[in-house]
């Protein structure tokens, strides 16, 4: 599963360099995409895009965007009457056509799509979809910058506070002398993405409010439900890294069973965001060096957060037996059965490539070469919704089977 990072910065004081700042949410938002891509304002030479690099020195200014995405298309410079506006899409890919007429006011509403633009005339400009399946952040420090971003957790990274969390439908304007939030308060069939809470977001963030970490220990404790006749089946739980560690740490607790770091990750970029299948499995090996003297001889619960084709079980598997020598793997996933493809822009798999499209769960279990297959059922996760404050109506689960509920 693939979204895009995002960042805008603004200074309102001489003195701030924000492509210094920018540099620091790389890392924070390095999960969302591997391609990275900035726009520059300053006032001795306007707007200017560059590639982001390790390393490189960034070029200086005032007002800054940063996109880190698995999709060109999702960024870009478009012309929009006498501007150059840099602009960083997440959800369905826009025409840069269209992303002047948002900036613009022609049009009035997007329902799948956010933006944060940067235009030459040095005004930082964000909008929040009507759906409100995209986040949208604003943030400060003190009242030298302002900060819009999609994850909550890079204004953090940048040292400044969460101002509040941007209404469905709504538009942000700020240069140096202003900002203002325009809102459309006809958002009421608007509803947040299952995928964030589960997988995408960092566990430090919050969407709307909500703590996605909290959301993930609900969800744990709901598996390690599902897991009490068979626990045993199994010795120890470990997870799957990096994004399977919080699960298995609160289903080991929930479950009294010992938790183990057997998997260890040298790549940090996650494999679900590769696009290219030899890539991918080059990736997926990075990311699972065994520690063999944790887990040899014995039978392991290994969990992830969720399953898409399921070449990473099948990696782990393979390497927790071969390699690590356990003698049983027993994997449990922390999210429904994600049955078919995102139609509002989270990037996954065409439905044929879904592994729960193809196999039933006894055959699942063949191909991944595991022991049991154990997953988490849509009520549990409406379950989890209820549990947060989120509420099982404000949750969009469509690629796991709920109802498609958000055409306009």
């Amino acid at each position: 599963m693939g979204a895009v990072g995002m960042v805008g910065v603004m200074s309102f004081h001489d003195g701030w360099d924000v492509s210094e700042l920018l540099k620091y949410a790389v890392p924070v938002l390095r999960h969302r995409g591997n391609d990275g891509w900035a726009a520059i304002f300053s006032k001795g030479s306007g707007l200017t895009t560059f590639q982001v690099k390790e390393g490189d020195n960034a070029l200086s200014g005032e007002a800054g965007l940063l996109c880190l995405s698995t999709n060109s298309n999702s960024r870009g410079v478009v012309r929009c009457g006498d501007a150059d506006v840099g602009y960083c899409l997440e959800g369905l890919v826009i025409r840069p056509g269209d992303v002047c007429k948002l900036i613009g006011g022609e049009i009035k509403a997007l329902p799948y799509t956010s933006l944060i633009a940067l235009t030459s005339n040095g005004e930082l400009i964000a909008y929040r979809p009507i759906t409100g399946l995209r986040n949208l952040v604003l943030g400060a420090y003190g009242f030298d910058l302002a900060m819009i971003t999609n994850e909550s957790s890079a204004i953090g990274a940048l040292g400044g506070d969460v101002r509040a969390f941007i209404r469905p439908g709504s538009i942000i304007r700020v240069d140096r002398l202003s900002l203002s939030i325009i809102e459309n308060l006809n958002n009421s069939r608007s509803k947040l993405c299952a995928v964030e809470f589960i997988y995408l977001s960092r566990p430090d963030s919050e969407v709307d409010g909500y703590s996605v970490y909290e959301f993930r220990r609900v969800l744990a404790s709901k598996l390690a439900r599902r897991l009490m006749d068979g626990m045993n089946n199994f010795d120890v739980v470990i997870g799957m890294p990096e994004t399977g560690v919080i699960y298995g740490l609160k289903v080991a607790e929930a479950l009294r069973k010992p938790f183990e770091y057997a998997l260890m990750n040298i790549e940090r970029r996650r494999s679900a965001l590769r696009k290219d299948l030899i890539d991918k499995l080059s990736s997926i090996h990075l990311k699972l060096s065994p520690v063999t003297s944790a887990v040899r001889g014995r039978r392991v619960l290994l969990i992830d957060d969720s399953l898409l084709t399921g070449l990473s079980i099948k990696e782990a598997s393979q390497v927790l037996r071969h390699r690590a020598g356990v003698s049983e793997v027993h994997v449990a996933i922390a999210s429904p059965r994600i049955v078919r493809s995102c139609p509002y822009g989270v990037d996954m798999p065409p439905n044929n490539q879904l592994l729960t499209n193809t196999f039933n769960d006894e055959d699942a279990q063949r191909v991944l070469e595991v022991d049991s297959l154990t997953w988490l059922s849509l009520e549990d996760l409406y379950e989890a919704a209820d549990e947060v404050g989120i509420g099982r109506d404000g949750i969009c689960t469509y690629c796991m089977g709920g109802e498609r509920g958000l055409d306009l």
